[in-house]
């Protein structure tokens, strides 16, 4: 009895306080007072240690009743942990200068900034599906907005919204808007900017002896005409490898076929206006083409980590002016993602008028135009964890036609990601 009554005084204690929202009991105070009772022979030193594992397990006993608690009332719903978050922001000034047979002819200074952001949700372990907004107007290459209008208010745009659908670690299918799927070691045929409507497969993380194999295909929409059944569209197909050739030298390389149908005939909207038309306006030709892109590497140490030199190619069923290549070097770090990180780029470019459908190549070099051929320079410096600095310059000119205007363009970029 003795004990009993003992027992409810003690965990009355420290059991009250815990129900007035105090989880904290000092072991260092309860020990003091059992002492003190046993030192008085109220307790034998039997009882005493009998008392302290009683109050302890209680103790423990409430702590994991309020843990379970908590974990209950703050967990996430499933799809929310599955669902990730990305996005950037760029700010840039842009300087561009055109010049006719060596005379100044236009200089303009912009500011401008891009804003992405998107959210992927896993709908289950096969199954994923996502969006992002992006700024700018309807034009498919670019998401710039141009500081202007005494702060009038900016557009914003769906950039991408697509499921997608993974069986296993070989095959990956999306529809919808998604990312070009394309392998590319440059923008010479497709501008960054560019994401394709319609349907994509790809089959890839496959290896045969040193070859890491991929192929992607793919199903696009171009157009939709109310009145006509024969919309524009371009199926695809890429093909390529990727292979060490030591253990610091790698080659990637891919081929692709590209079927355009309905081109010919038609006009459109985001056309740059420099391939050959008939007296309507319209296409004279579908521009099916092959294209080729490569890429060699070596990692170093020192000073200069990497170097490698990439290189495309495309050639259309056009019956001139129908080629087009780029070739170029980089070196320094392969990716710049943290502080200290660099990269420094070249190319040069040439892409006839007829060698690809003009409303495709990176509208930064002369608007997206054919019929082009000139030099870019870039370097990238991180700033820190996923900020990056940049600044590219651009120097291109016609290849045929007539005025031959030169222009001159240099991008200072901060880009921060998340």
């Amino acid at each position: 009895m003795k004990k009993i009554f003992l027992m409810l005084i003690i965990m009355g204690i420290f059991v009250i306080p815990m129900s007035n929202g105090n989880n904290l009991v000092w072991a260092g105070e309860t020990d003091v007072l059992i002492e003190v009772l046993e030192k008085k022979g109220i307790l034998t030193p039997q009882e005493a240690k009998e008392v302290l594992s009683e109050i302890q397990a209680e103790n423990n006993k409430e702590k994991a009743t309020v843990k379970e608690v908590e974990s209950s009332e703050f967990k996430l719903p499933k799809w929310v942990e599955n669902t990730k978050v990305k996005g950037d922001f760029r700010f840039r000034y842009q300087y561009q200068d055109t010049d006719e047979h060596g005379v100044d002819k236009e200089s303009r200074d912009r500011w401008r900034m891009r804003w992405r952001f998107g959210i992927e949700t896993e709908v289950n372990e096969r199954w994923k599906t996502g969006f992002r907004l992006a700024s700018g107007g309807g034009d498919p290459r670019s998401r710039n907005l141009t500081l202007t209008d005494t702060f009038d208010t900016s557009d914003v745009q769906l950039d991408l919204a697509y499921a997608q659908f993974d069986p296993n670690k070989h095959w990956s299918l999306a529809a919808g808007k998604f990312k070009n799927p394309l392998w590319k070691t440059k923008d010479l045929l497709w501008d960054s900017d560019i994401n394709p409507e319609g349907i994509s497969v790809k089959f890839l993380n496959y290896k045969i002896n040193q070859f890491e194999l991929f192929v992607t295909s793919g199903f696009y929409v171009l157009e939709e005409f109310k009145s006509d059944t024969s919309d524009p569209w371009l199926g695809l197909i890429q093909a390529g490898a990727k292979t060490k050739l030591s253990d610091n030298l790698y080659l990637k390389f891919a081929g692709a076929f590209y079927s355009f149908q309905d081109l010919k005939g038609n006009s459109f909207e985001y056309s740059s206006g420099t391939n050959s038309t008939d007296a309507g306006g319209n296409l004279i030709y579908d521009y099916d083409a092959f294209g080729v892109d490569a890429e060699l590497g070596i990692k170093l140490s020192g000073l200069v980590p990497f170097v490698g030199v990439f290189g495309q190619y495309v050639d259309s069923d056009a019956s001139r002016n129908d080629v087009g290549y780029l070739a170029g070097f980089k070196f320094g770090h392969k990716k710049v993602k943290k502080f200290g990180q660099w990269q420094v780029k070249y190319n040069y470019r040439r892409l006839e008028q007829d060698a690809w459908p003009d409303f495709l190549p990176d509208s930064d070099f002369y608007d997206g135009e054919t019929d082009v051929q000139g030099n870019e320079i870039e370097f990238k410096f991180g700033l820190a964890k996923n900020v990056t600095i940049g600044l590219d310059y651009y120097k291109a000119e016609p290849i045929d036609r007539k005025p031959s205007i030169q222009e001159d363009i240099l991008q200072l970029d901060l880009v921060l990601k998340y």
